[in-house]
């Protein structure tokens, strides 16, 4: 570990302390980017205060050595029930951060998604880590489609995750107010932050544009995409034609693994189920998408009791190991987390991805223990107290 990463990772105990480290080395339109939610970002704060809704009820007096934390999804099994959620514009954050993020995910055994707004091609990535899920956003043109579901199953990747949840654009207005805008256009806010952050500036601005010259989100269509200068980045994303039409072909064509992302309603995990979808997780974006929707962990258990033989992950708001066993005990097979990772790996690179899994590894195997609990499989609703119901296991 280089002496600046110890420096930066002097007073990181928990994961929310990554974020109050790298606000200080990132500009904040940058910062903004990675931390904010939708509008006053009432969802944003209501997908943290939510775990506050359950409290544990351990046992005690039982033998708790040893602990076991794996997890199968897809056919695969990893050492935690928590893995990285895609996110888009990572190399933002860091230099190189997808290909640094895939090596953690590897090195620690954990399930690794790449996001398909990422500047790094898809098949860099699957050689640096066979085992990454590719996290798509696709228009409704079939040929588009057909296209990226080839080159995806060409590079080799086992699961075809698609980002369902954002049909139209959100609006993000702590990260408008900073200065931050796709396509990139420098502006007061985002000059004056770049000048104050030259690490920044240098280290990931200057070191992608260098290398790419004309950086691009090189993984949205199946002959790469629009660069981060060009007006055409702001088509980027999903469509307001996709629908339920279009997972079924895309279920007939893709012969991996197929996983849903941003489902929120039972009928919806229902309706994937029959369609034959493997997985589905249960997400809201990290709040950066619809104000006052519900969160995630709140419709776990009904859409869990929906969902057949489907895997069923969860994200957003997820900020310790407590937090991941409390989605285990409502019914979920594993967690993504994305902003912490993402951070940590701002702040310091493969060192701060390190610590975070360290952190989050500590945390689950103690709070295990601490519950009177061996193994992931023990855990149900029996040990959770929900204070707005009699009985969670009613």
């Amino acid at each position: 570990m280089s002496m600046t990463a110890k420096r930066r990772l002097h007073d990181v105990y928990q994961l929310t302390d990554f974020e109050t480290a790298v606000r200080r080395y990132l500009p904040k339109a940058v910062f903004e980017y990675i931390r904010n939610g939708a509008g006053n970002e009432f969802s944003l704060r209501r997908n943290r205060t939510i775990f506050e809704r359950f409290l544990w009820r351990p046992y005690r007096l039982r033998d708790v050595s040893p602990i076991r934390t794996k997890v199968t999804l897809f056919g695969e099994e990893y050492d935690q029930p928590f893995g990285f959620a895609p996110t888009g514009g990572a190399a933002m954050a860091r230099f190189d951060a997808d290909r640094l993020e895939a090596a953690a995910a590897r090195r620690h055994n954990l399930f690794y998604a790449l996001s398909a707004n990422s500047l790094t091609p898809l098949e860099d990535v699957i050689r640096i880590n066979p085992r990454t899920w590719f996290a798509a956003y696709l228009p409704s043109d079939l040929d588009v489609i057909d296209g990226m579901i080839d080159r995806v199953q060409k590079a080799g990747y086992p699961v075809f995750l698609i980002t369902c949840d954002v049909p139209v654009p959100a609006q993000r207005l702590a990260e408008t107010r900073a200065g931050y805008s796709m396509p990139i256009r420098p502006n007061l806010r985002s000059i004056m932050g770049a000048i104050r952050h030259p690490g920044w500036t240098l280290g990931t601005l200057g070191r992608t544009v260098l290398r790419d010259r004309n950086p691009k989100i090189v993984n949205i269509r199946p002959k790469g995409g629009p660069g981060l200068f060009s007006s055409e980045i702001a088509s980027v994303g999903g469509s307001p034609h996709f629908t339920w039409d279009h997972i079924r072909h895309i279920r007939a064509r893709w012969k991996g693994k197929l996983v849903l992302k941003g489902i929120l309603r039972p009928e919806d995990a229902a309706e994937a189920a029959r369609i034959g979808v493997d997985g589905i997780v249960v997400s809201d974006h990290g709040a950066r998408l619809l104000e006052s929707s519900v969160t995630p962990l709140e419709t776990l258990k009904e859409i869990k009791q929906s969902s057949g033989a489907m895997s069923v992950m969860i994200d957003s708001g997820f900020r310790c190991g407590g937090d991941v066993l409390k989605a285990i005990a409502l019914g979920a097979d594993a967690v993504m987390l994305g902003r912490p990772f993402l951070q940590a790996c701002a702040l310091a690179g493969r060192a701060g991805l390190d610590r975070a899994v360290a952190i989050l590894k500590t945390e689950i195997g103690r709070d295990l223990g601490l519950l009177g609990v061996t193994d992931l499989n023990e855990l149900d609703l029996s040990f959770l107290k929900d204070l707005r119901a009699p009985d969670l296991a009613e």
